[in-house]
């Protein structure tokens, strides 16, 4: 078995044994134990959920839009899917598989199954996701329902081991392609052909695609944090700020790097060593334990000792997984303590209009042995 494992591998690079080994075998049996977690000293014994990012943590299969997972507290689910969805479907992990018709109405044959089997009882409802025609259709079969967003917002933000095996799958095939695409980051290059190219990288190495639209913004374009890649060409002087994460088998990766075209001026060149220096004294100041608010607040005293701290115009960082942005989150008003388990991201940046901006961000596991980096890209080039 290991020799066929190993022989696959080397044909199919982007696997590693232990990714195969998963994705026949782990991952099955896991599915299972993520149902039974969900109803742990929960008043419900049943719950439906529809969102892509749930029906792939409960049963690895994502969908498109037409497909109802229906949860039980014995651990064993049925999938609910539009005739479009089955071939894909039958590939993932449940119990039972009810294809509805295209002739049948698909939410209203799925909530009266539903209310058949859970009679008075309460059922588990992703409120914030359901929208309010579905609820309204949903009301004239189930009269009691309860929210469960949060207690799955919970489980999912402590990641298992699968989970963190896909989420550096995901870094590496960024990382590696970034490296790939730096040679393309030069005069005369627009922002948009640089973010073409390194999405086209992370597809062919592997990724089902971004986690998120690539952000490349030169120049004055970088002091927005959320710019949007242009036709802008990069210019000899330009600070280059590159936001990109791969999503590998529906886990995300989060990365931010910062170059210099030419020489960019000693305020910028101060500005990347301070906004480096506070992403290196957050990392090092976390502990389980630790309360994300403080570390957050952390960040704006040490860009404070540079006069920075009122450029800095966003959160520390977030966690990182099914969704790119996700529990826990690191901001001055979050609540959350960090937990074994956690992946997340440190971002501390400095946004000068007129001049151009810097952000350094990595993808970090809070582990029992203590925080680590995930990353291992350089952070200057």
């Amino acid at each position: 078995m290991k020799r066929f494992v190993r022989a696959f591998a080397r044909v199919r690079g982007e696997f590693s044994e232990r990714l195969y080994i998963l994705g026949f075998i782990e991952f099955m049996v896991n599915y299972k134990q993520r149902v039974k977690a969900l109803f742990d000293g929960a008043d419900f014994d049943h719950a439906l959920v529809s969102s892509s990012e749930s029906l792939r943590y409960f049963s690895g299969f994502a969908g498109i839009g037409g497909a109802y997972l229906f949860l039980r507290s014995d651990g064993t689910s049925r999938m609910f899917v539009t005739e479009l969805e089955a071939p894909d479907a039958k590939e993932a992990s449940f119990d039972e598989l009810v294809v509805i018709p295209k002739n049948k109405k698909f939410q209203e044959e799925v909530f009266k199954a539903v209310a058949g089997e859970i009679g008075r009882g309460p059922l588990g409802i992703e409120d914030s996701y359901v929208t309010l025609s579905a609820y309204e259709e949903m009301k004239q079969y189930v009269g009691n329902w309860v929210g469960v967003s949060k207690r799955i917002s919970s489980l999912r933000m402590i990641k298992d081991e699968d989970e963190i095996v896909l989420i550096k799958q995901a870094i590496k095939i960024s990382e590696e392609s970034f490296l790939d695409i730096l040679k393309e980051i030069k005069p005369g290059v627009t922002e948009n052909h640089v973010a073409a190219e390194l999405e086209k990288a992370m597809k062919e190495r592997g990724a089902e695609g971004v986690a998120f639209p690539t952000i490349v913004a030169s120049g004055y374009r970088a002091a927005n944090p959320h710019a949007v890649s242009s036709d802008k060409r990069i210019r000899d002087g330009d600070v280059v700020v590159v936001d990109f994460g791969s999503r590998y088998r529906g886990y995300d990766s989060d990365l931010t790097r910062t170059l210099f075209v030419g020489d960019v001026g000693e305020k910028m060149r101060s500005a990347f060593e301070a906004v480096y220096e506070t992403q290196q004294v957050c990392f090092h100041s976390l502990r389980i334990g630790s309360s994300l608010s403080e570390v957050a607040k952390l960040a704006i005293t040490n860009l404070a000792k540079y006069g920075l701290d009122i450029y800095y115009t966003h959160s520390l960082g977030h966690g990182v997984g099914l969704e790119i942005h996700e529990s826990p989150y690191l901001s001055v008003t979050s609540g959350d303590l960090l937990n074994e388990g956690n992946v997340f991201t440190i971002e501390p940046g400095v946004y000068i209009e007129g001049l151009g901006g810097i952000r350094i961000e990595d993808d970090f596991l809070a582990a029992k042995e203590g925080v680590t980096r995930l990353s291992s890209l350089p952070v200057r080039f």
